[in-house]
């Protein structure tokens, strides 16, 4: 198995930067996912470890194996023994299924029943066995994703490399596949770096999580419910999941809702190291209670989305979003468009800029 490091990695595309003095440490035999927007620089990063792209200065190990440097040492992408997947699984329409897995080893000169053992174990550990002779136009989407992933596992047994391997399912698939990819992970022990801005699949696929913001920088590493419950700021709370920012404005040694009529002060402790004369109140959509507490909004939209019931509540202002269990909105009653409703908030965290906050 092998872990990998990055060492003040910088890659630039025509002279612009796009990844910018990274580093990053990944364990051997973990499930590594790095989250962030569209065009970040995550991909980038992985054309790095893999060979396809140059770096312009720092370093890249696997284990102990110097793979990529600034200075232009380095491995062949071909002899990096890294299985790859990319969004767009590119399973070779006119092979079997048997053969989609057996080919890299073929291609390596690896002997004829040393390859055949090993494609068959590949197909075996993602559970396609009975569908080696099938031709990818007779699988599923699901199905020939498996078949990537096999492909992958025969390339390397050490490190696998997922880029939005997933994105290209339907809702349902892309939730089965999850848990297969978590499950593939656990039972081989390979090392695998999981791309993604999916922040359901980080959460649900990984051992522990970097997040990236639009500038290629990364703004948190940890186990994905210690980030989620313990986000080091306004964009990896944002990031993370739908929120709440509720404004707040300075009324003596207090703070009271701003925008709401008569200025009623907030009725939640705050942190005595809050000093700015605005605040914004941030509250995830599940963590707040509606029916009873002691702030009052009125509720402007009630919309039934099967599993929970969303309500559109105007605080202080500003439109916020409530998130009720359906089974608890039916046994209590929803409240009533246009009518006054009260709430509590709970897991309340502050912030004082009204900005997502990239790095700059």
């Amino acid at each position: 198995m092998a872990g990998v490091t990055f060492e003040n990695v910088t890659i630039s595309y025509d002279k612009k930067v796009i990844i910018d003095d990274l580093s990053l440490e990944i364990a051997d035999g973990e499930c590594f996912a790095i989250l962030g927007p569209s065009a970040c620089g995550k991909t980038t990063l992985i054309r790095g470890l893999c060979g396809f792209k140059s770096l312009d200065s720092g370093r890249i190990s696997i284990g102990d194996r110097l793979v990529s440097s600034g200075d232009g040492r380095g491995v062949p992408p071909e002899k990096r023994k890294i299985g790859v997947v990319f969004q767009d699984y590119a399973v070779w329409p006119h092979y079997s299924v048997f053969e989609n897995v057996y080919y890299p080893l073929k291609k390596r000169k690896v002997p004829k029943a040393e390859a055949k053992r090993r494609a068959l174990d590949a197909i075996e550990q993602v559970r396609m066995e009975g569908y080696e002779e099938r031709m990818p136009a007779q699988l599923s989407g699901g199905q020939q994703q498996r078949v990537a992933l096999a492909r992958a596992l025969v390339s390397s047994s050490d490190l696998m490399v997922l880029d939005e391997p997933i994105s290209n399912l339907d809702a349902n698939l892309r939730e089965e596949m999850r848990f297969e990819i978590k499950e593939l992970q656990r039972r081989t022990g390979i090392t695998v770096i999981y791309v993604t801005h999916d922040q359901e699949a980080a959460l649900a696929i990984a051992d522990r999580m970097a997040i990236m913001d639009s500038r290629g920088y990364i703004r948190q590493v940890g186990a994905p419910e210690h980030v989620y419950k313990n986000p080091t700021d306004r964009y990896v709370y944002q990031f993370l999941g739908v929120s709440n920012f509720i404004p707040l404005e300075r009324k003596g040694d207090r703070y009271s809702l701003a925008g709401a009529e008569g200025s009623p002060l907030f009725p939640y402790e705050i942190p005595v190291a809050q000093t700015a004369d605005r605040l914004y109140a941030a509250c995830r959509p599940v963590d707040i209670k509606i029916g009873e507490g002691p702030v009052e909004g009125v509720v402007k939209h009630v919309v039934y989305l099967g599993n929970l019931f969303e309500y559109r509540v105007m605080l202080g202002g500003r439109e916020i979003r409530v998130q009720q269990d359906s089974h608890e909105a039916f046994a209590e009653g929803t409240p009533e468009e246009g009518r006054a409703c009260a709430m509590s908030l709970r897991n309340l965290r502050f912030y004082e800029n009204d900005e997502r906050g990239d790095a700059s």
